[in-house]
């Protein structure tokens, strides 16, 4: 049962690293062919949070709650990429809702 968790969980923060990859090439596109500043490199900052929080979770072999180091790591890191997304659409929308 706990080789299925590991599986699960590679798997699971594997999908979320590639459509971290996605929202960072869509930005690189967008901003190569808009000429507007996009600074997809800035994806690097919550993409390592959000590593290091899973990795914590693994290495200390805890239920996936409850921890407060690597919950503020998971919390800083979807903040930051949710705040990173919100000023995407922005920019690509023009503001438009």
């Amino acid at each position: 049962m706990e080789t299925l968790k590991y599986i699960l969980t590679i798997y699971s923060w594997a999908v979320v690293g590639i459509l971290i990859v996605f929202l960072g090439r869509i930005a690189y596109f967008y901003e190569k062919t808009s000429g507007q500043r996009t600074n997809y490199d800035f994806l690097l900052l919550p993409a390592a949070l959000l590593t290091f929080g899973a990795i914590w979770y693994l290495v200390y072999d805890v239920e996936f709650t409850g921890q407060p180091a690597g919950d503020l790591f998971l919390f800083g890191g979807g903040i930051l990429l949710g705040a990173f997304g919100v000023r995407l659409q922005e920019f690509m929308t023009g503001g438009r809702k």
